[in-house]
């Protein structure tokens, strides 16, 4: 006897959705969420990723595994740094924190082609928390990268919005606008943070930035003009100094707009103590050396130089020293090694991925005042006079200051 066909027809549906279920189970971890990544996810099959193995802690819980990770990460061992986080999402899919930690390591890379990984990876973690503010932070300085302007100032801005006292994405705005040379713009930034952000008035790094910006805006003008900008930052640098005396970049500052202000023995002075409290700054050496050179004392200049890339030279020992050390750490002894992307609010601040291998500028510098009192260089001296060459890494330093405060 035959049959209706409706009930063949669910028969058949159901077989269907099972067979579908069947195949998602192939590509999703059991109980992964649908905003995670997955076994075929381009932050998972990239070529050159490394295996989990890799990572001493990749079994031993999420948490644990991304905790590692943000370790190895600001140690620069980017490679364990992404097995842990890779480890961390097998067993958690969609662990904001090891997302992050993913689009940091990419970002590090310095690689053009692991850009959009990184985009990815921010994306993701926002998309699992859209509170994190972090990671909006962070992908506004990629954008920043790309030359997104609009793009990253959405992107701090949105962490305002989650977030309106954070320092940090107070600082990221501004900074992100002295980096576009859009001074006006860094100034109010500053300005409104140090009422809006939490504890802004008393924040060193804040109101240095009101400094940063006054400097930006006096290197546009001439005279008068000029002169009341560079007043104005030695103003707020000193006002940094005042709440942080052991602030290096603020008696950088203090001494960098002084020599606008032909106030040579105070700011040699201040460029001196700021070597003295960050030596591990190598832009603070290159700055100082120029000024030097300026004023005929090319044999300090070079001993200044050498400093700063021994200083370049040390942290890398230490790193190593480090890494070893966290190799040797029980389970039980991970320290809360949360990964910020951050700049310099203070004194001794534990700004993130401060770079290590910064010295190109000192090296070129070193061979041009080696060139001009007669000594030698194993280096051949390819970039010409000092004049250019102070010049161009003062440019590279103005960069490197609007990233970092």
């Amino acid at each position: 006897r035959s049959h209706p066909p409706g009930p063949m027809f669910r028969v058949s549906r159901l077989a269907a959705v099972a067979a579908l279920i069947a195949t998602c189970a192939q590509l999703f971890p059991r109980g992964a969420h649908a905003l995670g990544v997955t076994d075929d996810h381009p932050l998972v099959v990239r070529q050159g990723a490394p295996d989990t193995a890799l990572c001493d802690r990749a079994d031993a819980g999420h948490r644990r595994a991304t905790q590692r990770g943000d370790q190895m990460l600001k140690l620069g061992r980017l490679e364990v740094a992404e097995a842990c986080y890779l480890g961390a999402l097998r067993l958690k899919n969609d662990f904001p924190m090891a997302l992050y930690g993913l689009g940091e390591v990419h970002t590090r890379a310095e690689d053009d082609d692991r850009v959009d990984l990184a985009e990815s990876a921010y994306k993701l973690a926002l998309e699992n928390w859209p509170q994190y503010v972090d990671a909006y932070i962070a992908l506004g300085d990629l954008h920043e990268r790309r030359e997104r302007n609009d793009d990253a100032v959405a992107a701090y801005t949105k962490a305002l919005e989650v977030a309106p006292g954070d320092v940090m994405a107070w600082e990221a705005l501004g900074r992100h606008h002295l980096a576009t040379s859009d001074f006006d713009k860094a100034r109010d930034a500053y300005e409104k943070s140090l009422t809006s952000a939490t504890n802004g008035e008393s924040s060193p790094g804040l109101i240095l930035g009101l400094a940063k910006a006054a400097w930006g805006a006096g290197s546009k003008l001439e005279g008068a003009e000029a002169t009341k900008k560079f007043v104005e930052c030695v103003s707020h640098a000193e006002k940094a100094t005042n709440l942080a005396p052991d602030f290096g970049q603020a008696a950088h500052w203090n001494g960098k707009c002084r020599t606008h202000l032909k106030q040579t023995k105070k700011a040699m002075e201040l460029l001196f103590r700021a070597v003295e409290l960050d030596p591990e700054q190598p832009e603070h050496h290159s700055f100082l050396a120029g000024e030097l050179v300026k004023l005929g004392r090319v044999k300090e200049a070079r001993e200044v130089i050498m400093k700063g890339m021994e200083w370049v030279e040390k942290d890398e020992a230490a790193k190593e020293k480090a890494f070893q050390a966290a190799a040797a750490e029980e389970d039980d002894e991970l320290n809360d090694t949360r990964v910020r992307r951050v700049g310099e609010t203070g004194p001794r601040s534990l700004a993130a991925f401060r770079p290590t291998r910064t010295d190109s500028a000192l090296r070129r510098q070193l061979r041009a005042t080696e060139s001009m009192d007669g000594s030698s260089s194993s280096d051949e001296d390819k970039d010409g006079d000092l004049a250019f060459d102070t010049r161009r890494a003062e440019a590279v330093r103005a960069r490197r200051d609007a990233k970092r405060l």
